[in-house]
């Protein structure tokens, strides 16, 4: 006789996601949290519901005011008073609970949401969003996204910086994301999507995209379109979109690894030019740093930092102690690298 499986009840699965909506939405998850995570929301079908459910509550409650970092709990639960709808009479208890933790925990680092579609981070803020579909992304440093769904489509537009979008699987519903002039189509995938100063950079982690980098500014481009014209990246591929041109590079795993690792709050560099290490790191810090001369700028270095301000300071300090470079500060943001003396 087979085993008997007990169906987690909804209850349970309503205490469960509050509980995940604040451990997600802390400033200290962990890799292995997203990995918990994950392996409950394939658990059931109804804990991803139950989690839908909570961020959809959640962007209820922003909505009624404005959210802001200094604020207490009894606020909080003052915006969640509101009288409940039918399928959501556990919303003061169970969401309230999450909300509680993730206040009285000091780990206010969630999105800040500026209009009822868009998310947005700050310079050094990262943020995890679940969309209503089971679809979800990560949002990393000075990023801001709009979301449009609709019965025939999932559009995301990636306004600026950096978005790792896991799409649920939905024939009948293409996801895209829109990034400068470049389109990137998936039906069930995970991929990286960077808007560099340059153009996209797409970085594929599971399944295949396909990547249209002319025109179609306003709409999804059309099924003939993207069969004419799309460039395919697999996992483990990148492609580099430059003047409506793609470059795909394959990527090894420690490759593939780097390119990621922004998700786990670090960046690893190996025997990478001065330069893109600082260029990279003022991603997540208001400083400016500014190299002397052209071959200080192309030293190969390589560690890891932090994705956060902290990042760019362990990097002045290594250049500093370790190279023997000066440190020179304008009060004003702005930071000279000079090279040792002669």
């Amino acid at each position: 006789m087979g085993e008997v499986h007990r169906l987690p009840s909804t209850a349970d699965a309503e205490r469960e996601a509050s509980a995940w909506f604040a451990r997600m939405n802390a400033d200290d998850v962990s890799a292995d949290d997203r990995t918990r995570f994950e392996a409950w929301l394939r658990a059931h079908s109804c804990n991803a519901q139950a989690y839908a459910e909570v961020c959809a509550t959640w962007q209820e409650l922003v909505k009624s005011g404005p959210l802001v970092r200094a604020v207490s709990f009894g606020q909080v639960m003052n915006a969640a008073a509101a009288p409940p709808s039918r399928g959501r009479r556990w919303m003061g208890v169970a969401l309230a609970a999450g909300i509680g933790a993730i206040v009285l925990g000091g780990a206010w680092n969630l999105y800040k949401q500026q209009a009822e579609t868009g998310f947005q981070t700050a310079i050094g803020e990262q943020a995890a969003v679940a969309l209503s579909d089971g679809s979800s992304f990560d949002l990393n440093t000075n990023s801001r996204v709009l979301v449009d769904y609709s019965g025939r489509a999932r559009v995301i537009l990636l306004e600026r910086g950096e978005a790792f979008f896991k799409v649920a699987h939905d024939t009948q519903r293409p996801f895209w994301v829109r990034a400068g002039n470049s389109w990137v189509r998936a039906v069930g995938t995970a991929f990286n999507v960077y808007l560099s100063p340059t153009g996209p950079v797409v970085t594929v982690s599971e399944g295949t995209v396909n990547v249209v980098s002319a025109g179609f500014k306003e709409v999804p481009p059309s099924d003939p379109a993207v069969t004419k014209s799309a460039a395919s990246v697999t996992a483990g591929e990148q492609a580099d979109v430059r003047d409506r041109a793609e470059v795909i590079h394959e990527l090894n795993s420690a490759q593939l690894s780097r390119s990621l690792a922004w998700r786990q709050g670090s960046l690893d560099f190996d025997n990478q030019p001065l330069g893109d290490v600082a260029d990279e790191l003022m991603r997540y810090t208001t400083l400016r740093i500014e190299f002397d001369d052209d071959a200080l700028r192309s030293l190969p270095v390589g560690g890891t930092f932090q994705t956060s301000p902290e990042g760019a300071e362990a990097l002045l300090t290594m250049l500093r102690d370790g190279f023997g470079t000066t440190i020179r500060r304008d009060g004003h943001g702005h930071v000279y690298i000079e090279g040792p003396a002669k």
